[in-house]
């Protein structure tokens, strides 16, 4: 009935005397499709339309059809100056069902009454037609009239919705008739859905409300019983949660004491490893540096002091002392380094955990380019990717294997850190492990 819609096109000031001078063309929308590339026009109106119509001769263009949600476009153009002078759209119009009456048992015998005359006029049931209305369960006969018109029971369709769940899944109609009968409900709150299956996009719905009897008020005791059992299900629950999160906060002060135990044992193992550096420049008689050392020595020591208070230091924080200390290390050994961020990493904005990266640098120092001396190359990029930040620290050592690893001290503790760490803010990828490279130390960390 509503599947397709048909347009037939004529162009007046067109005839057969001057039709070579104009072309058309019929396009849809959306989607662009040519269903007619430009043409000249070759049909005119018979003499028999032109008596009847009484106009003078026009162009045809012809018929076309359109379906639900597409639009014709008919462009006429002037063929000598290649200008579009004439566009007609055409759409298909949407049709929805529309209620004009309701019945109930009280007056179904009106109903049957319209049914016989359905041309006389039906003030009772016309007074009912209301939205979101309430009936007792004890009626038992519920009919929607839609407008006129002359349908099978395929051409429309109707679902059940009761208390927002599906009462009724979409089915065809029950009557070769433009009115819906439904019977026999429970009580609830109820939406009927209504389409037309030429057009089932569009739907029209109607709510209405069934009221239980007194005697069917035993649901509501049943209800008051299951909503105690609920209550007292949900002051279990929020005791256990409220269990479940002090577990959680003394798991977090364990793991809190637990990093600082770890933080403590690096400052000794750093400081230790300070000093012997400085041994080995006076041992060396390098009395100008091992005095250069110790002044920037203390430097890095009042810095891991003011950082042990934190949890966190800002990222232009950790590269300062990281530079300190490469620079002390170059004093002893002459290798070269490189601290690389990349622009979009804010250092003074970014966070990090408090020496994380230094024993890191130390072993590229100790167990990469110690030994290479003047050749030795150590590279400190810092990158975005994300949300996350990276950290990858190089260099052209010897490098470690499996058989043969360098791991001392420092790279347990901080691995043990990044464990803690990962356990106390449980993020995906918060802290990714090291990677190795076989040219020298590589890792990598993301920052949240």
């Amino acid at each position: 009935m509503f599947d397709t819609a048909s347009v037939q096109f004529f162009l007046p000031g067109v005839n057969a005397g001057n039709a070579n001078a104009y072309q058309f063309r019929v396009t849809t929308y959306p989607g662009n499709k040519v269903l007619v590339p430009w043409k000249t026009i070759h049909s005119f109106t018979s003499p028999t339309q032109m008596r009847q119509s009484g106009l003078p001769q026009m162009a045809y263009l012809g018929g076309y059809c359109t379906a639900l949600g597409t639009m014709l476009i008919m462009d006429v153009k002037h063929v000598k100056s290649d200008r579009i002078i004439a566009t007609a759209l055409v759409a298909r119009e949407v049709i929805r069902p529309e209620i004009i009456s309701i019945y109930t048992s009280e007056t179904l015998d009106a109903f049957l009454q319209h049914l016989q005359a359905p041309w006389m006029p039906d003030k009772q049931a016309a007074s009912n037609f209301r939205t979101g209305f309430t009936m007792p369960s004890s009626n038992t006969n519920l009919v929607f009239a839609m407008q006129d018109g002359e349908f099978n029971r395929k051409q429309i369709q109707y679902k059940l919705s009761r208390n927002g769940q599906l009462y009724t899944n979409w089915r065809d109609n029950d009557y070769d008739n433009s009115f819906i009968w439904l019977k026999n409900f429970r009580p609830g709150d109820y939406v009927i859905s209504i389409r037309y299956t030429a057009q089932p996009q569009h739907v029209t719905e109607y709510s209405f409300h069934i009221t239980p009897l007194w005697y069917e008020t035993v649901y509501f005791r049943v209800l008051t019983g299951f909503l105690a059992i609920i209550l007292a299900g949900l002051l279990v629950l929020a005791a256990w949660q409220r269990r479940k999160i002090e577990q959680g906060e003394m798991n977090r002060s364990r793991l809190s004491l637990e990093l600082k135990s770890i933080y403590a044992q690096l400052n000794p193992h750093f400081v230790f490893n300070a000093l012997s550096s400085i041994q080995g420049l006076i041992n060396k008689e390098d009395i100008r540096g091992a005095n250069t050392y110790l002044t920037d020595f203390a430097q890095l020591t009042r810095d891991s002091l003011v950082h042990s208070q934190k949890d966190e230091v800002a990222l232009c924080e950790e590269i300062r002392t990281l530079d300190t200390y490469l620079k002390l290390e170059k004093l002893r050994f002459g290798f070269h380094y490189q601290v690389r961020v990349a622009p979009d990493v804010d250092i003074y904005d970014t966070e990090i955990p408090a020496l994380l990266l230094q024993p890191l640098v130390e072993n590229a120092v100790k167990h990469g380019v110690a030994a290479l001396r003047d050749k030795g190359m150590i590279e400190l990029s810092i990158i975005r990717s994300g949300f996350a930040m990276i950290v990858i620290l190089t260099d052209n050592g010897k490098g470690m294997f499996q058989e043969n690893p360098a791991g001392g001290l420092g790279l347990k503790l901080t691995r043990d850190r990044i464990r803690l760490l990962n356990q106390l803010h449980p993020r995906p990828a918060h802290f990714p492990a090291y990677r190795q490279c076989t040219s020298g130390w590589c890792a990598s960390f993301a920052h949240f």
